[in-house]
């Protein structure tokens, strides 16, 4: 029930928010002037190009972290294996 609940009320939000965000421009048609539609036409642009990369550098950062830890534990990995060894030439 809580699930059902759930997800019809971000179905509704999600169909507000989509509504909104497509009737805004058709208004500012009509009460702005055309270079200020320019403006705002950039602006967004900018905005979206600015997001994009922020979602690129992101990823690339969690892929180089990924890499780094990947490293660490391989590192480790041979690091047990070699106490292992001299372990066992002590032992024999």
């Amino acid at each position: 029930m809580k699930k059902i609940l759930k997800g019809i009320l971000l179905s509704v939000s999600a169909l507000a928010v989509g509504y909104f965000a497509i009737a805004l421009p058709f208004n500012l048609f009509n009460t702005l002037s055309d270079r200020m539609m320019e403006i705002i036409f950039m602006s967004e642009l900018i905005i979206y190009l600015i997001i994009g990369a922020i979602f690129l550098v992101a990823g690339e950062k969690k892929k180089q972290e990924r890499i780094k830890a990947e490293e660490r534990h391989v590192a480790r990995r041979e690091k047990i294996a070699q106490v292992q060894r001299d372990w066992y030439d002590l032992a024999a």
